[in-house]
């Protein structure tokens, strides 16, 4: 009975530390931040690329009837910059 208690405790503790560790969950839930941006790229099927205020461009943003050089307000998931700086 202990050495199946001791080797379930184990598998729990294994899990609990890789996923703390490892493969931190709270990397997935999204960061979403609004801000003024200039357009530099209409993509098609009215998205578009624009660049933040501190000069990071964001792909897909929706934006209906904008042209390249407008100023647009845009939301987006601010870890999108945190994982392009970390590739």
């Amino acid at each position: 009975m202990n050495e199946k208690l001791l080797a379930y405790g184990s598998i729990i503790a294994a899990i609990v530390i890789m996923s703390t560790i490892v493969f931190p969950f709270w990397n997935l839930i999204p960061s979403m931040v609004t801000e003024k941006a200039r357009v530099v790229y209409l993509e098609g099927g009215g998205k578009c690329t624009v660049e933040t205020s501190d000069g990071f461009d964001i792909r897909g943003i929706p934006c209906n009837n904008a042209k390249v050089g407008d100023n647009i307000t845009a939301t987006y998931d601010v870890k999108v910059k945190d994982r392009e700086h970390k590739i």
